[in-house]
């Protein structure tokens, strides 16, 4: 078996490598700060966008069971209890209630934005059969 030396590599390998800090090129340094700042930027956004979102998601059921519950006190000849209904709308709903000879319809409207963007109305509808008095 024949042993071959290795090929000497130089002092200036052995001395780079055993540096304790590497400096990256110059062209590519701060390159990682700058996609970390616009992805966390980027995720910032995304996140004030969703939890919007659920925001006029909650608005909406809101809207929905406050013209439910309006709906049913009218039906029922109950104004106190319409009244109540009514403070519990969200806060700045236009209420509209009309009546035929058979049935109550309440649409509650609410509106949220954020920012520039809006404003969006979100409605709840219900439409309730009279009760006999």
């Amino acid at each position: 078996m024949t042993v071959h030396p290795r090929p000497h590599r130089g002092p200036s390998v052995l001395a780079h490598e055993s540096s304790p800090r590497r400096v990256p090129a110059p062209r590519t340094r701060g390159m990682v700060t700058f996609e970390l700042a616009i992805g966390i930027l980027s995720a910032a956004i995304v996140t004030v966008i969703l939890c919007w979102t659920v925001g006029l998601m909650t608005l909406h059921v809101r809207c929905a069971d406050a013209a439910a519950q309006i709906a049913r006190y009218t039906a029922r000849g109950d104004d106190a209890g319409a009244s109540d209904a009514r403070a519990r709308a969200p806060t700045g709903a236009r209420v509209d209630v009309s009546q035929d000879a058979a049935t109550v319809t309440v649409v509650v409207s609410a509106s949220s934005r954020l920012g520039r963007i809006g404003p969006i109305t979100m409605t709840g509808r219900a439409t309730v059969p009279k009760e006999p008095s």
